[in-house]
C-alpha cells in the first residue's frame, strides 16, 4: 500500500535515530495503491494491523531472548572446543563486557526502533480511515488503533528496559530528537498504555482462542509491568499501582482469565486456548514460515538430537549450543558459593517438570528437559556425538568440564578440572525442552505452539513480590503456592513457599523456575540489585552501568543528538 510504505521511507530520518544506521531518506513510492483503494473491507484493516505484529512476533526471540537470558544466572552458551567461540561475543554477554558495536545489542536497538516506526505508521494509517465505509464501527476503529497505541507502548518499555531514555516520536513526520530522560520515557509509556486499556476489547469466554491481538488485559498487564520495574527504571517506588493493577487482573475486571491447572497447559500445542495466556506469539507448525520457534530449534539442542525426538526434521540440524547454567563442580558437587544459578538443581527431584521430556504422541508429553543419556525410552533411538564424543550416545550432565582432557592434562585429578564458559563440550549441559518437539508421526505439530509473551502466573508473581517487598509474606507466599501445586502430584508439594521461607533469594528463585527460558531473567535480576551485584557460575559482580546496554555506535551516526549511557564513553560518561 502507498500509504505505508511511503510513510515509512519518510519517517527514514526518524527511524535512523532508532534503528538503522544506513537508511537512505528520501521517500520512494513502490505502488500505486493509495488508502482509498487499499481500505475496501474489514480484512484490510486486519492486513495493516497485522504489519507491526509480525515485527513484534520477530522482536521477542533471537538476540532479545540473548541479551535477557544469556547475560544472567540461568542460561550460557559455551565454548565446545571449536565451537561457539564466535569472536568471543558469548563470553562478553556472560562477563557483561559488551560492547556497542556488538550485534545482539545493535539488532536490539534496530528492533525497538523499528517496532515503534511500523507501529506509528499503521496506526496513522488507520487513524485517517472512516470505518463505516468498510462495514466495521467507530468501536472496531477504537479498538484497533488503540492496540497499536499498547504496542507503541510495549516497544517503548522494551527500550527503556534494555537501554534507558529512548527519543520520544509521537508522529511520523517529527523531526529527530535527542533522548528523552529515563522518567519522560516512563510518563510515556504510562500515558500511552492507560489511553490504550479502556478502548481494548476484553476476553470474554474464559479459554477462548488467542490470536496474538492485545485485549485489555494484555495491556493492563503493561502497565503494571512499568509499574513493577518503576523502582529500577526510574528510581521511583510504583510496586503498590503494580499490585492494584495486579489484583483487579486476577479478580477478572480486565477479562476472563484463570490458572492453567498443568504445568504445560500454557506451553503445549494447543496453548492458544490455556485460560492463563493473556497475551501469545502466534507460531504455525508444518515447516510455515509462521513460526516463533525456528531459532529456538537452531540453537539449544544437538545436531542430532531430533533422533531422541523421534525424528522430527526441524529447520535444519541444531547447533548445539545454549543449555543452563551449570549447577554442579565438576566432581559432581552442587555449587553453594552462590546464592544465584543452579536452575536445574533449584527444581525440586518431585517436580512433573524435572523428568527427561518424552514425547508420547497424540499432543501427550512429560518432563521438560534434556538431560541424561540421549537414549529416547519409546523408540530406543539415541542421539550420538559428533566431535569429541563421536559415535558414542550423550549423556547430557548439570556440568561444563573439559573431561576429555582429565588424563592429559589434568593428572587424573578431577578436582583440577576447570569449569568455565571456555571448557565446554559436546555433553556440556541440560537442555531446556520448554516449547515440546513432537515425533515424526506429529511432525507438522512441530513449532505449532505459541509463544506465551503474557500468562496470568506472571501477574500472581508480581503481586507476589509487591506482597513480599510491602512486608505480607504470607500473602505472597499463598499466591505463589496456588501456582506451584500443579508441578506436583496431586498437588502435593514438598517445598512450599512460607512467611518464613520467602525472602529475595526465594522470589528470584521462583522466578526462575517458572519462567525459566522466558526471556526476561535479567529484567527481574535488575529489580533485586542482582544482576551487577551478585555472582553466579563463571561470573563475578560487574559495574552498576551494565544494567544497561550502551547505544549502538551505528545509531550515534545517524543522529548525533544522542547522548550514550553511562560507563560507555562519550558525553555519557
Amino acid at each position: 500500500m502507498k500509504s505505508y510504505i511511503s510513510t515509512y521511507f519518510k519517517i527514514s530520518a526518524l527511524t535512523a535515530s532508532l534503528l538503522l544506521g544506513g537508511c537512505e531518506l528520501d521517500e520512494k513510492h513502490f505502488s500505486s495503491v493509495t488508502p482509498d483503494t487499499f481500505f475496501t473491507s474489514k480484512e484490510s484493516t486486519y492486513a495493516v494491523l497485522a504489519r507491526p505484529f509480525t515485527h513484534w512476533r520477530w522482536f521477542i526471540g533471537a538476540d532479545r531472548w540473548y541479551l535477557q537470558e544469556l547475560t544472567t544466572d540461568a542460561m550460557t552458551c559455551p565454548q565446545r572446543a571449536e565451537d561457539w567461540y564466535n569472536g568471543g561475543e558469548y563470553f562478553r554477554l556472560q562477563y557483561h563486557t559488551w560492547n556497542p558495536d556488538d550485534r545482539f545489542v545493535e539488532n536490539t536497538y534496530n528492533g525497538v526502533g523499528g517496532g515503534i516506526a511500523r507501529t506509528m505508521s499503521a496506526k496513522e494509517d488507520l487513524e485517517r480511515l472512516d470505518y463505516s465505509t468498510v462495514g466495521m464501527t467507530d468501536q472496531d476503529k477504537a479498538d484497533q488503533v488503540q492496540q497499536l497505541e499498547a504496542l507503541i507502548a510495549w516497544f517503548y518499555m522494551r527500550g527503556l528496559d534494555f537501554f534507558g531514555g529512548m527519543p520520544i516520536y509521537e508522529s511520523t513526520q517529527d523531526e529527530l530528537k535527542p533522548r528523552a530522560s529515563d522518567q519522560e520515557t516512563f510518563d510515556h509509556i504510562e500515558g500511552l498504555l492507560k489511553r490504550a486499556i479502556p478502548n481494548l476489547k476484553k476476553k470474554i469466554q474464559l479459554g477462548g482462542f488467542e490470536d496474538g491481538y492485545i485485549r485489555q488485559a494484555a495491556a493492563a498487564t503493561m502497565l503494571a509491568e512499568l509499574y513493577f520495574n518503576a523502582e529500577a527504571y526510574t528510581g521511583r517506588d510504583r510496586f503498590a499501582d503494580c499490585a492494584a493493577i495486579c489484583e483487579d487482573l486476577i479478580k477478572g475486571v480486565y477479562g476472563n482469565y484463570e490458572l492453567d491447572k498443568t504445568w504445560w497447559g500454557p506451553h503445549g500445542f494447543d496453548n492458544d486456548r490455556s485460560t492463563e495466556v493473556i497475551w501469545s506469539a502466534p507460531s504455525k507448525g508444518g515447516g510455515a514460515t509462521e513460526t516463533a520457534w525456528n531459532w529456538y530449534w537452531r540453537y539449544f539442542y544437538h545436531q542430532e538430537s531430533s533422533k531422541y525426538f523421534g525424528g522430527v526434521a526441524g529447520n535444519g540440524a541444531p547447533y548445539n549450543g545454549f543449555m543452563l547454567s551449570p549447577s554442579r563442580k565438576p566432581t559432581g558437587e552442587v555449587y553453594t558459593e552462590f546464592k544465584l544459578g543452579n536452575p536445574y538443581e533449584k527444581f525440586h527431584d518431585n517436580d512433573l517438570r524435572k523428568k527427561p521430556f518424552v514425547y508420547r504422541g497424540s499432543k501427550n508429553f512429560e518432563g521438560m528437559f534434556l538431560v541424561g543419556a540421549q537414549t529416547n525410552p519409546i523408540t530406543g533411538e539415541s542421539t550420538k556425538g559428533t566431535k569429541a564424543y563421536q559415535g558414542q550416545i550423550l549423556n547430557f550432565i548439570d556440568i561444563v568440564a573439559p573431561f576429555k582432557e582429565l588424563n592429559s592434562k589434568y593428572g587424573g585429578d578431577i578436582s583440577k578440572l576447570p569449569s568455565s564458559i571456555q571448557v565446554g563440550e559436546e555433553n556440556s549441559g541440560v537442555r531446556l525442552v520448554k516449547v515440546p518437539q513432537p515425533n515424526l508421526a506429529d511432525q507438522a505439530l512441530q513449532f505449532d505452539p505459541d509463544c506465551p509473551v503474557i500468562r496470568l502466573t506472571e501477574v500472581y508473581y508480581m503481586l507476589a513480590e509487591c506482597k513480599l517487598r510491602g512486608g505480607d509474606t504470607k500473602g505472597g507466599a499463598d499466591l505463589i503456592n496456588a501456582v506451584r501445586k500443579r508441578n506436583f502430584v496431586n498437588g502435593m508439594d514438598p517445598d512450599p513457599v512460607t512467611a518464613s521461607n520467602l525472602d529475595k533469594y526465594r522470589m528470584l528463585d521462583e522466578w526462575l523456575i517458572e519462567f525459566l527460558g522466558e526471556g526476561r531473567r535479567r529484567t527481574d535480576l535488575i529489580r533485586w540489585g542482582a544482576f551487577t551485584g551478585e555472582k553466579w557460575w563463571d561470573h563475578e559482580p560487574t559495574d552498576v552501568t551494565r544494567n544497561r546496554f550502551p547505544i549502538p555506535y551505528s545509531a550515534i551516526s545517524a543522529n548525533n543528538l544522542l547522548n550514550p549511557n553511562p560507563g560507555y564513553g562519550g558525553k555519557g560518561k
